[in-house]
């Protein structure tokens, strides 16, 4: 499905101009995601503790730790969730220019780039900082989990967490960080829905047109990924929470995640014009 998006993007849509690029971007950021995911690698949390083990080939075949392949994990993700918030500021600066008004100045566009750039690196030092050492992690399964060490002593590539402040704090960064992206994400489109409205006005039929259908892609999009940003931050609330149904909720979380590439690009198909235009033309022939 990321395959036939990419395509689709590249060949098919040289109508929505340079905003194209970034929605490229993203897309192969939800490739790299899913491969990561599937791949590459596959977690499995270990209830009651905070932990878990990997399949895949990170682990079988480059011996690599649950923790650094996680760490691949955040920073993917954070990266794909820029990107989309980007293409929205994109498209917003596209059409402010044109009518003159809400135009973000350079002085504050240059934080916030440097700050998309400094996050996903932050939270994998942020991450990498609350990580046990194996002499730790084995201190802690025999203290709180004596009746698991034989369990352990099975696998090869797992790794625990202790529940720390500095912890916890990680987790509640991630629900608030979820939650302030979607809030970028309606200021973004509250205010390009009400600019699109004059915009009308303004340019010809065919580039307002472009304008639309770039939007109605984001849209989309934005829609899918408000939707896949549930998994990580009900993630943080399962683990700060010790629910009863962890172990089963936690997998939930993570099979939900793993749907949102092949969502988004479904979705697209049926409700983006001109992916359904190109599949019918297809299917006609």
């Amino acid at each position: 499905m990321n395959t036939l998006g990419l395509y689709l993007l590249m060949y098919q849509n040289s109508k929505l101009g340079y905003i194209r690029y970034f929605m490229l971007a993203y897309q192969i950021a939800c490739f790299l995601t899913d491969v990561h995911l599937t791949l590459l690698m596959q977690p499995v949390p270990l209830y009651p503790m905070f932990g878990g083990f990997i399949v895949g080939v990170l682990a079988e075949w480059f011996d690599m730790s649950v923790h650094f392949s996680m760490m691949g994990v955040v920073f993917i993700v954070i990266i794909q969730l820029e990107l989309l918030n980007i293409c929205f500021e994109r498209k917003h600066q596209a059409i402010a220019n044109t009518l003159r008004t809400h135009i973000l100045p350079v002085w504050f566009r240059m934080p916030c780039y440097f700050a998309c750039v400094a996050c996903p690196i932050g939270c994998c030092i942020w991450f990498h900082a609350v990580r046990l050492s194996k002499d730790e992690q084995w201190d802690l399964i025999r203290k709180d989990w004596p009746q698991y060490i034989s369990d352990f002593q099975n696998l090869s590539h797992f790794d625990v967490y202790k529940k720390t402040w500095w912890f916890v704090f990680l987790l509640i960064i991630t629900v608030l960080g979820g939650l302030f992206l979607i809030f970028l994400f309606v200021v973004f489109i509250l205010d390009i829905l009400r600019m699109m409205v004059a915009l009308k006005l303004k340019i010809s039929a065919s580039r307002f047109q472009k304008h639309k259908e770039a939007i109605q892609s984001l849209l989309v999009q934005f829609a899918t990924s408000s939707f896949c940003l549930a998994p990580p931050c009900c993630l943080a609330v399962i683990i700060l929470l010790e629910l009863e149904q962890a172990q089963l909720l936690t997998e939930l979380c993570i099979l939900w995640f793993a749907t949102h590439s092949s969502a988004n690009t479904v979705s697209l198909l049926i409700f983006f014009p001109p992916y359904r235009n190109f599949i019918l033309k297809q299917l006609r022939m």
